[in-house]
């Protein structure tokens, strides 16, 4: 895959590339946005750019059949290494960071650019960001750092001014569409759906996987009708995946709501008709304006998580306002 095949970020592309083209990659970047918008499949058609040796035609994309490209796709290029941040051991974190560092002050092997792929940046530890310092102002001349953050503003302020910082937004439908019938063998009317529900980004390849997810968020949903409820639903977001992947189960649960405010117009305004029962039976419980201030209060939450603000906090202090009016004074 080269950047040709990237859907749906054609700015940052473009950015890349004049960097690419500028011979000025020798540095280190900060690719930043929601999980699931093609942040580190870019990192890797960089990589593969950087490293190329056959002949594309265009020296800022790889022919995707060189041996070169062929072992960055296969995780096997001695110049290529991609680092998954281990979380939250503070000890596995520092000895990651460190051995990368090493690794970077070693000579090339075989290519033209050692290309460290740190993903994902926004979940080290105080200690491991400030031992990369050094590094990200002053690589080694034939060395890049691309740090992937799906929250860059957890890191410290010294960390998020050294790299060149490049935004990736969430995918349009069409851009979704066009990226599962590429990598899926989904009939359309499944891509349809997934790309409908999808919140922006590619989080899905199969709809059986979509809905077990929405279930489990549907069922904690369910549950809520007085303030011990809230309490108990929002424990489950102390720690597990409802944590780690709290922006994702956000948009199951923004989008449900947002399924349940329309839903008295009728069930063909719903986007998950899939859980129509479900959603119907929700909005007859809350009211329709408490259930919009309590979409709002998750929206601006977001941001809130990525200032390290606490999940639970986040979803209290929505989901309490469902029940407002019910316990007011």
């Amino acid at each position: 895959m080269s950047f040709m095949d990237i859907k749906g970020q054609q700015r940052a592309i473009t950015m890349i590339r004049k960097f690419i083209e500028s011979n000025a990659v020798n540095s280190s970047f900060l690719f930043f946005g929601s999980k699931g918008t093609g942040k580190h499949t870019t990192a890797l058609s960089m990589a593969k750019a950087l490293n190329c040796t056959g002949n594309s035609g265009d020296p800022c994309l790889s022919d995707d059949v060189c041996m070169s490209c062929k072992k960055i796709e296969r995780a096997m290029h001695p110049d290529v290494v991609e680092l998954t941040i281990p979380i939250p051991d503070d000890a596995s974190q520092m000895d990651s960071v460190v051995r990368t560092i090493e690794w970077l002050n070693l000579p090339l092997f075989e290519g033209r650019q050692k290309i460290a792929i740190i993903d994902d940046a926004s979940e080290l530890n105080v200690h491991a960001q400030n031992a990369m310092l050094k590094t990200l102002e002053e690589p080694p001349p034939w060395a890049t750092i691309i740090l992937i953050a799906s929250a860059y503003t957890r890191l410290l302020p010294t960390v998020q001014s050294r790299p060149i910082k490049i935004g990736f937004s969430r995918l349009s439908v069409d851009a979704i569409r066009q990226v599962l019938r590429s990598i899926t063998h989904l009939k359309d009317e499944e891509i349809d759906y997934l790309s409908l529900i999808s919140g922006g980004r590619i989080e899905y390849t199969s709809p059986d996987d979509m809905e077990a997810d929405v279930k489990k968020v549907v069922a904690l949903l369910a549950d809520i009708d007085d303030p011990a409820s809230i309490v108990r639903a929002t424990e489950r977001f102390k720690a597990g995946p409802y944590r780690e992947q709290f922006d994702h189960v956000l948009d199951i649960v923004l989008s449900f709501l947002i399924d349940a405010i329309v839903a008295r117009d009728g069930p063909g305004m719903l986007r998950n008709k899939v859980f129509t029962e479900e959603v119907q039976s929700f909005s007859k419980r809350f009211d329709r304006h408490a259930m919009i201030n309590a979409a709002l209060m998750l929206e601006e939450g977001r941001a809130a998580y990525e200032l390290n603000v606490s999940p639970q906090m986040i979803m209290e202090h929505a989901l309490f306002e469902l029940i407002s009016d019910e316990y007011a004074g």
